[in-house]
């Protein structure tokens, strides 16, 4: 005998990140035009309108160190608890720090 699943709204990823994926204002493309460089400080904003390279919802306003630019995108070393993670994200969902 098995149960019936319970109707309704889906508790998944679309429902967890739709307040972390919207944006009201555009956005230009400076962005795109500033140079990292290893040791930089990086915040990572999550930017919807671009899915390639998207980090996960838990980054999204979290500090990191760049430590490898490439062409299209860049690596982090982030803090998340006692942990250090990296992260491989685009120039799209990152800003500098304290800029």
């Amino acid at each position: 005998m098995t149960t019936k699943k319970p109707g309704g709204r889906s508790h998944g990823f679309k429902h967890k990140s739709r307040s972390v994926m919207t944006k009201d204002a555009p956005r230009g493309v400076s962005f795109l035009l500033h140079e990292y460089h290893d040791g930089d400080k990086a915040l990572v904003i999550i930017d919807p309108r671009q899915h390639k390279g998207l980090p996960h919802r838990r980054y999204h306003g979290k500090v990191g160190t760049v430590s490898k630019v490439g062409r299209r995108s860049v690596v982090l070393d982030i803090k998340l608890g006692n942990k250090s993670k990296t992260l491989i994200t685009r120039f799209d969902h990152i800003k500098p720090f304290g800029v």
